[in-house]
């Protein structure tokens, strides 16, 4: 698989562009179609209206890795949650939440335990227009979501398919789908050409940056605008890769992910279990 991953960006990247003109947008219609049949068919994931996959994770951020457990929440059309816990040292517990509701970034962070000088800091979006990227990220990242584990896009994120080509390494080949969306959202599926299920996802992103820093009690709140603060996150290349698919209510969907930043490994998620369309409290994404 590792071998598959640069290859597979640099030989799609030649290869788009002319097999999409050359085939049109009725060969990803049919690429689509056949991935689709491969995780379930029409009947299955039409019916999936929202997901739990609870599990665990583990990160490499600069030269600390973290690891922990993780929820993420899915329910359409508009809504995802993203929720983590670790104790990045001591005894001290970290929870993280982030995702959106509609229009409503979610965001909220509490630690437990390691004194009350212990605090966790994540770089802003940045820019002028800091609140409207945030809610522009998390879209996107619902959207990339939706579109990796069910091969469907949230109402607000219509996408446009086009046929990307085919890539190919030792373990195999691989169709390759280009999808467009508003916001200059842009992704590169990675389909296996024999059981025609997702591969991969790739596409271009912020690197996420987070501190862990203890400060005296007498020391000021550290602003993250301040200078010789935490810069915002830089745009990156990441691959997301799907792995141990399971049926689940009749839906075949992937338990293991692991994303790379520029080539480099970055996290891997491994879910326990993954429900299809429980019942969410009525407080369930309000980040509270």
């Amino acid at each position: 698989m590792e071998r598959l991953i640069v290859y597979v960006i640099s030989i799609a990247m030649t290869l788009g562009g002319f097999a999409a003109r050359a085939a049109g947008d009725t060969k990803s219609e049919q690429l689509l179609a056949q991935a689709r049949a491969a995780l379930g068919g029409d009947t299955n994931l039409n019916r999936v209206h929202g997901l739990t996959a609870t599990g665990t994770f583990q990160r490499e951020m600069g030269d600390r890795q973290l690891s922990g457990e993780i929820t993420i929440d899915l329910q359409l059309p508009d809504k995802m949650l993203r929720t983590e816990s670790m104790r990045p040292m001591g005894d001290a517990t970290i929870e993280m939440l982030q995702g959106i509701n509609g229009d409503a970034v979610l965001r909220h962070s509490r630690t437990i335990g390691g004194g009350p000088g212990m605090m966790v800091r994540i770089a802003p979006p940045g820019g002028a227009d800091g609140d409207a990227q945030a809610l522009r990220n998390q879209r996107a990242d619902m959207t990339r979501f939706a579109l990796a584990f069910l091969l469907t896009a949230p109402p607000a994120m219509p996408l446009e398919f086009t046929y990307g080509g085919e890539a190919e390494a030792d373990e195999g080949k691989a169709d390759v789908i280009d999808a467009k969306g508003p916001g200059s959202f842009a992704a590169r599926l990675f389909f296996d050409k024999k059981s025609h299920r997702p591969l991969m996802l790739a596409y271009r992103g912020l690197a996420p940056r987070m501190i862990v820093q203890t400060r005296r009690g007498d020391d000021p709140p550290p602003s993250a605008s301040a200078p010789g603060q935490m810069p915002p996150p830089q745009s990156v290349d990441i691959q997301l890769f799907l792995d141990d698919y399971r049926v689940v209510d009749g839906v075949l969907l992937p338990h293991h992910l692991s994303r790379s930043i520029d080539g480099k490994p970055a996290e891997e998620m491994t879910f326990k279990t993954i429900k299809v369309n429980p019942v969410f409290k009525p407080e369930a994404f309000s980040a509270k």
